[in-house]
């Protein structure tokens, strides 16, 4: 019996978190104002959660993992979202890489809404994957154009082009009032106009 009970608060503190964090943004959510919502002390939410951040990273590991696995499975085991090795694909590589990841991610997020969502808030695994998209970028950049990959120009490029990409991507899938299918269109165009900005000549702007 205490188990169940046990468990039984850990699903309304989930619930509740959940709520707050779609209601107030991640940053504006307390661990006091979990608890309040969950009717159970500040002091029993901590045996349950060390902070705020762990229980965050709970509630979105189910989206996280099949995020990381769908790109694993599209590009053969050689990008993982939750390692920073060195990545070389060519812009035509990326952009076959994120025409299947644009409907695979539209295909999660109709299963986990709530859990992307509050994935992409400004937490740190949000910021975590803007900096791995951003790195991503700058090794594509500067493998296709044998570019100095921490040079300060192509870093400020990659930063841009990722935060502009993820928070385009998110809108999309926040305000979309169209079908699953026409918005796998959408990304995917979406996707492809980024894409093509890789195939500008990189070398003679940023070293011209």
């Amino acid at each position: 019996m205490p188990q169940i009970l046990k468990n039984d608060v850990k699903n309304r503190i989930i619930e509740a978190a959940k709520e707050e964090f779609m209601e107030n943004t991640y940053e504006k959510t307390s661990m006091r104002t979990i608890a309040a919502r969950s009717k159970i002390t500040v002091g029993n939410l901590y045996r349950y959660f060390r902070n705020k951040e762990e229980l965050n990273k709970f509630i979105v590991q189910p989206a996280l993992t099949k995020i990381q696995d769908l790109i694993l499975q599209i590009t053969n085991n050689q990008v993982d979202i939750l390692n920073t090795e060195e990545i070389s694909l060519t812009s035509d590589q990326m952009r076959s890489m994120l025409d299947t990841l644009g409907d695979g991610v539209v295909d999660i997020y109709s299963q986990h809404r709530i859990e992307v969502n509050i994935l992409m808030m400004n937490s740190s695994l949000h910021r975590y994957l803007i900096s791995w998209f951003s790195d991503a970028i700058r090794s594509i950049i500067s493998h296709n154009y044998n570019i100095f990959k921490d040079s300060n120009s192509l870093k400020l490029m990659a930063d841009v082009y990722a935060e502009a990409i993820f928070s385009g991507f998110i809108t999309m899938l926040r305000n979309s009032k169209v079908s699953y299918d026409e918005l796998k269109k959408l990304v995917k165009l979406y996707m492809e106009s980024y894409v093509d900005m890789l195939d500008v000549d990189f070398k003679s702007v940023l070293e011209g």
